[in-house]
């Protein structure tokens, strides 16, 4: 980001988020909600509109400051730092009329489909479905298009994206959506490492007044915008006939619906924020809270972050399996977890390592913590198929008081620690007040 002007990319056929309209001007969702960042924070926009793969290589390669929005993704954690989403979409598979009827599931094991090449859908299809072959095309537009010239019978796509084309062209019937795939934010995104800036846009959209948020969504997510006005007297008709039996049918299903609904979110918040392995939180759930964390330190407070991973772990899988890892793994997380206090947040992020944070210890407390945590593990002994395990950890800590402290700076720093701790001789631990 140079002096005072920001430079976002994005796609430039992602209606309604984003795209550039018949007078070559940026529109859209995305557009707006950075234009109103524009003006609350007193900042210049250049919005650079392209193709999909295209938006993502100019973030990663520093040409431009921010990607306006995407989904997360494993992968793209990999080189992208997140900001928090700032709307929610809902992914489709969508079948041509001729398809209508076709088995979903059957062919999503050996079907034929449209995707936006290098978008979110495209690498969920290939992990979720890779049996189905893709057919890839540079942006929504000329996806749609050849959905409508009959050159693909299916494809994936935004909900709110493919209604937008749908219904502003002459086959608004022509495609139906047939099974929801995911729901997911759209959150702006830098290269990974700029934390700077990342703080520093993370500051100007809070700065956004919720109210104006929802004026910019209703602007493009209201029906009016994605559907043309002579539907709604096909559609108001139709209720009109069926509303009375729709109405009597919900009261009878509404309290049962009601209760599944509530207990399927909770279940999925559970699988979203846990570790299937430990049943401790996962890599995900921990790298938010302990982001959210560190945004709400100031000088009275502090915070300890602690990193440890198994020594040697993978002579454990090459001799015993990885069965016997796996158990190892699950026994750790259960001896530490009672070794540390209840406010704790513990989490497994990677294959055997871990990592812990809390506030508002003292430094005393914060080593003596540390040592307990490291030496609870080498006292322990893990028996499987009658064979008695010693293992051992290396472990990182760092204690701070710095108020907005950057979270990956923290990790960092305790990843450093660790290894320092390898590098004399494993079963140990370093500390460091920062």
């Amino acid at each position: 980001m140079e002096s005072n002007t920001l430079i976002v990319a994005n796609s430039k056929a992602w209606k309604p988020f984003s795209y550039i309209d018949d007078s070559g001007d940026p529109q859209g969702l995305l557009v707006d909600i950075w234009k109103e960042y524009a003006r609350v924070n007193d900042v210049d926009i250049i919005f650079m509109l392209t193709d999909w793969n295209e938006s993502v290589q100019l973030v990663r390669s520093g040409r431009a400051d921010v990607h306006a929005g995407l989904l997360w993704s494993d992968t793209r954690e990999l080189f992208f730092d997140y900001l928090d989403g700032v709307v929610e979409i809902d992914t489709q598979l969508f079948f041509s009329a001729d398809y209508l009827g076709t088995d979903v599931d059957h062919f999503l094991q050996s079907g034929e489909l449209g995707v936006v090449a290098g978008g979110y859908e495209e690498s969920y299809i290939r992990e979720n479905y890779p049996n189905v072959k893709l057919i890839s095309y540079s942006n929504n537009e000329v996806m749609l298009s050849g959905a409508f010239s009959g050159e693909i019978n299916a494809f994936v796509a935004d909900f709110q994206v493919a209604n937008f084309y749908l219904y502003t062209s002459s086959q608004p019937s022509s495609f139906s959506p047939v099974k929801h795939l995911y729901s997911a934010q759209i959150r702006p995104a830098v290269k990974e490492g700029a934390h700077k800036l990342r703080i520093q846009l993370e500051t100007g959209m809070n700065n956004i007044s919720k109210v104006d948020l929802q004026r910019i969504q209703r602007k493009w997510l209201h029906v009016e915008t994605v559907y043309p006005k002579y539907l709604f007297q096909f559609v108001f008709s139709l209720l009109l006939g069926f509303s009375l039996l729709y109405i009597l049918q919900l009261r009878k299903t509404v309290s049962s619906r009601t209760a599944e609904l509530r207990q399927l979110n909770l279940e999925l918040q559970h699988l979203a924020s846990v570790d299937s392995l430990t049943g401790i939180y996962n890599r995900r759930y921990f790298i938010k809270s302990l982001k959210e964390a560190c945004l709400t330190m100031n000088e009275e407070t502090s915070l300890t972050l602690l990193l440890f991973d198994i020594d040697k772990f993978k002579a454990i899988n090459d001799n015993f399996g990885h069965v016997v890892g796996d158990y190892i793994i699950k026994e750790i997380a259960k001896v530490v977890a009672e070794e540390i206090p209840s406010d704790a947040v513990f989490a497994r992020i990677g294959g055997e390592e871990f990592c812990i944070y809390l506030h508002n210890l003292t430094v005393k407390q914060a080593n003596a913590l540390s040592k307990k945590v490291q030496a609870c593990v080498s006292a322990a002994q893990f028996e499987k198929d009658q064979v008695c395990h010693h293992v051992s950890v290396s472990l990182g800590s760092v204690y701070c008081t710095t108020a907005m402290v950057d979270h990956q700076y923290l990790i960092n720093q305790a990843d450093h620690l660790m290894y320092i701790a390898k590098s004399l001789g494993r079963d140990g631990y370093q500390f460091k007040t920062l």
